[in-house]
């Protein structure tokens, strides 16, 4: 005699998976939409979706990639001799993961007081395009300096002469290795973020540097999101 709350459960639950899904696309986002779609397509498809993304999109990587990618980054560190000018670390800052490659501004990697990219540092940078090319990642290159001041006719100050050194950086990986710009930004810190006090020779040594830092995909999403958003805020301002 209840045999109808069997069809009524079911009419239920449709319903309240169709209220989440119109919940969730409320707020328009272009990313989420796609994902949704995506996600969605692959379901009735009886196919996986991540394995079979659409338009001959490549997949994501996943968290692991900045490990997978830093150990590709060691292994040509080790075979070529040269941990005395590159240093790799994945670290944390607040609930992202990056992974930090450090060219240390030593002599092999940058003449004292100048920017400009010696061939070794274009090899090392051509190492780490490689890991880039195939990957959706988001890359921020940050120059640093030691306390050491300079006053020169190029560069008036640390902060001049790290930024340059970032920049450079940048424009090698866009306009040599066709990096798209969107994904990368450089900054110049000067002496102002040192990893280790500047009260000896070793530690000003390992200050002067410029990190490649490599966001994991999860930020460089929310980066997309954040791009996406203020494009919208801008179009509504607009009209």
């Amino acid at each position: 005699m209840m045999r109808w709350l069997l069809t009524y459960a079911d009419m239920i639950t449709l319903l309240l998976a169709l209220f989440i899904i119109l919940f969730s696309i409320s707020t328009i986002n272009k990313v989420k939409l796609q994902r949704l779609v995506h996600d969605l397509g692959g379901g009735f498809n009886s196919t996986d979706a991540i394995n079979n993304p659409p338009n001959g999109q490549t997949v994501s990587a996943t968290k692991d990639d900045l490990q997978a990618m830093q150990a590709q980054l060691q292994s040509y560190i080790q075979q070529n001799k040269i941990q005395s000018q590159v240093q790799t670390k994945i670290t944390r800052d607040g609930k992202k993961r990056e992974l930090v490659i450090s060219l240390l501004s030593d002599k092999p990697v940058y003449d004292s007081g100048s920017a400009e990219l010696k061939p070794q540092t274009m090899k090392i940078l051509d190492q780490v395009f490689n890991q880039l090319k195939n990957r959706q990642n988001e890359v921020r290159v940050e120059g640093n300096t030691d306390n050491v001041p300079i006053h020169n006719e190029q560069f008036p100050s640390n902060w001049e002469l790290s930024a340059a050194r970032a920049t450079g950086v940048a424009r090698y990986l866009v306009e040599q290795k066709e990096l798209s710009p969107l994904r990368i930004s450089a900054l110049g810190y000067g002496q102002y973020r040192p990893k280790y006090p500047n009260d000896t020779e070793e530690h000003r040594a390992l200050n002067r540097r410029v990190d490649v830092v490599i966001l994991d995909t999860d930020a460089a999403t929310n980066a997309q999101e954040a791009a996406a958003a203020a494009d919208a805020a801008a179009a509504a301002d607009g009209q």
